[in-house]
């Protein structure tokens, strides 16, 4: 009696286990908010990734290891093969999603109903999402808005499909066709753009005056082209890498090297089939896949180079798969943008450590004079008699968490305090970063952390 007990309960414990093995796998496999919670749980927020040291040793997909460099050229066929495997495995949270743009596709009618679409002057037919912010101070110095408090217009990302259409008629065809996976980005905030180019110096061009003149719509810039459009993104990567927030290339018609520059941009990668014969193509992809990975960041180093063997959707302008990861770069970038300094010319170098930045600015303070409670160091506050302690950093924390009526309460003091202790929490480095992108909250900060510690 006393042995068939324990092997009942054993029974049912086990079955237990397996049928909560077996749901948690559905939800994951079905479930989108919980897929992308799990991400969240494996490897951490986009500004602090680190990896689950419990949830590593449940051997899921977030843990695969990315494949290593080509050893000698006769093991391409097998790299691209492992690359595959990798991207399938890493990306499988996304599977939900890719599911919801499917049915999206065969559901929706009238997709570009609710949209704006309108011409950028060269550029023809931008379709807007039609989000709006209120201008914050930093818009209205950097000429954007008039006043602060006026609504400007914004998009979470931009996303461009180029083709090579020469004719109204077969530029307004493959409009008609994209239509649908448009629709979906733009619900998803993302401003869409079929742009026709047949020479760099004019992919180039056009995309110089969109981030110039629309800097709140392009700021997270993914660009997606086939061929020779796959190609010649490739090059205008090669010439202004930190323009692009990814390039997603099928089947590029040949080779290009690497940027010289330190890229940030995503590369993603599709082939329609394994062509053995173009190893010199085949090299050049590997390539941009594998430094593309190289990354100190969590995200990047996991998702920020990719390679995919196109199986599925085939009748779809864009496959489900690439609209994912253009989803995923746009969102990792809104948020974790503030870890990567801006390219405007030539910069100061950057400190080997937070803690030479921080007694460096340490000891500007306190030879400052008639220092009292609650009034900024001149030095960090730029003789603004009453500092509102405006930045780049407070602006684009209040974007991020608009609908957070606790950050509405704040004011531009406290937030600077509570983000700069955050970014301190994770260490030396971060807070290098942040100074390189913005000097001025580092400075804010300092100040105010010495008055009011």
């Amino acid at each position: 009696m006393i042995f068939k007990r324990i092997l009942s309960v054993s029974c049912g414990i086990m079955i237990g286990f397996l049928t909560l093995y077996i749901l948690e796998g559905a939800c994951f496999r079905l479930v989108e908010t919980y897929s992308s919670k799990r991400l969240s749980w494996a490897w951490g927020n986009y500004l602090q990734g680190s990896i689950n040291p419990m949830l590593s040793k449940l051997g899921l997909d977030h843990f695969a290891e990315p494949p290593k460099a080509i050893v000698d050229s006769l093991s391409i066929e097998g790299q691209i093969l492992k690359e595959d495997d990798y991207s399938s495995k890493v990306m499988s949270f996304s599977l939900p999603k890719r599911d919801r743009f499917l049915e999206y596709l065969s559901t929706i009618d009238d997709p570009l109903g609710e949209f704006d679409i309108r011409d950028f002057q060269m550029l023809r037919g931008v379709v807007t999402p039609g989000l709006k912010r209120p201008a914050m101070f930093e818009d209205v110095r950097d000429g954007l808005a008039r006043r602060e408090g006026d609504l400007l217009e914004f998009a979470e990302g931009f996303f461009i499909f180029l083709t090579s259409a020469s004719s109204n008629s077969d530029y307004e065809d493959q409009f008609a066709e994209l239509e649908k996976s448009f629709s979906f980005l733009l619900n998803n905030g993302v401003a869409c753009l079929l742009l026709a180019t047949e020479s760099l110096e004019d992919l180039m061009g056009k995309i110089s005056f969109l981030k110039a003149s629309y800097p709140l719509l392009a700021e997270n810039l993914v660009v997606f082209g086939r061929g020779e459009q796959a190609s010649l993104i490739m090059e205008a990567c090669f010439a202004r890498p930190s323009t692009y927030r990814g390039i997603i290339v099928e089947n590029p018609s040949r080779p290009v090297p690497m940027p010289v520059e330190d890229s940030r941009a995503w590369f993603l990668a599709i082939e329609d089939e394994f062509s053995p014969g173009n190893r010199t193509q085949n090299m050049a992809t590997l390539s941009w896949v594998i430094k593309s990975r190289q990354s100190e960041f969590l995200y990047p180093s996991r998702l920020g180079g990719l390679l995919r063997i196109r199986k599925e959707d085939a009748e779809v302008p864009i496959s489900s798969f690439a609209v994912a990861y253009a989803l995923q770069c746009i969102d990792y970038f809104r948020v974790a943008s503030i870890l990567y300094p801006q390219s405007h010319g030539a910069q100061e170098k950057k400190p080997s450590t937070f803690k030479s930045l921080n007694r460096k600015m340490m000891t500007k303070a306190t030879t400052s004079q008639d220092v009292k409670l609650n009034t900024p160091v001149s030095s960090f506050a730029e003789k603004i008699e009453e500092p509102t302690y405006s930045c780049e950093m407070v602006s684009e924390y209040r974007r991020i968490h608009g609908d957070d009526p606790s950050v509405k309460r704040l004011s531009n003091r406290e937030l600077v305090l509570r983000i700069g202790r955050s970014f301190e929490s994770m260490g030396e480095e971060v807070m290098a970063q942040i100074d390189s992108k913005d000097p001025l909250f580092i400075r804010f900060y300092l100040s105010i952390k010495e008055l009011d510690p």
